[in-house]
């Protein structure tokens, strides 16, 4: 759990700090100016897909209920954060990390949506399932109560109880 609740709180800080790592990255390994062109704009458009994935992994009530992502956010976000570190050592192997990385990136944003979908989905079915009860249950006999000695009876306008 504390995993999972460390990379909730990081998803928001590496949507602002690795950006910034890969002009850190490039100014360490001497990278051509074209790579620093191409810096000037990859870094703002990776900010914003890294908040928009944690924004959608945000939306999902569990999340917000225990400050927890799940264990497949740990393991899409943890490797897409991976690829963009190694991606800012700018070595040989650059092109093919980048390639690693926008897969990861689409898988990390389709799998934080599905999940989003299916808690939606889940939800709502359990409310609909909820109402559906209440609303077939058939109506409750009138109860007598004995209060100092005297009946009263409460008869009751509502079908259902409520939970």
């Amino acid at each position: 759990m504390l995993l999972r609740r460390t990379f909730f709180y990081w998803q928001f800080i590496a949507a602002l700090v690795l950006p910034l790592w890969l002009f850190v990255g490039w100014g360490v390994s001497s990278g051509s100016g074209w790579s620093f062109v191409g810096l000037l704009l990859l870094a703002p458009l990776l900010f914003v897909f890294l908040t928009i994935v944690g924004v959608i992994v945000y939306m999902r009530a569990g999340v917000r209920r225990t400050n927890a992502v799940s264990w497949l956010d740990v393991g899409l976000l943890g490797a897409l954060h991976v690829a963009i570190i190694a991606f800012g050592l700018f070595t040989e192997a650059t092109s093919a990390i980048a390639v690693v990385g926008v897969i990861l990136g689409l898988a990390a944003f389709w799998g934080a949506v599905w999940q989003l979908v299916e808690e939606t989905r889940s939800r709502a079915r359990a409310a609909l399932r909820e109402f559906e009860q209440m609303t077939s249950s058939p109506p409750s006999a009138p109860r007598a109560h004995s209060v100092d000695g005297r009946v009263i009876v409460v008869e009751e306008t509502h079908r259902g109880t409520v939970a």
